[in-house]
């Protein structure tokens, strides 16, 4: 059976959004710096290089 999964709302994307910011703040600089730039990689913000992609989002993403 295929499990569905709740998407979370927009308060609790907001709140989730600042637990990550404190834990951040909370870091060594340069460790925060390192974990930003590994999340902003896996999310597809940045390419391998640590460089900002100039399109974001494609056609697959939503299965055109």
């Amino acid at each position: 059976m295929t499990e569905v999964k709740r998407r979370p709302t927009h308060e609790e994307y907001i709140r989730g959004m600042q637990e990550y910011i404190e834990r951040l703040k909370n870091m060594d600089k340069e460790q925060a710096k390192q974990k930003a730039i590994e999340n902003l990689t896996k999310a597809g913000i940045l390419d391998e290089n640590g460089n900002t992609k100039e399109n974001l989002v494609t056609g697959d993403f939503f299965g055109w």
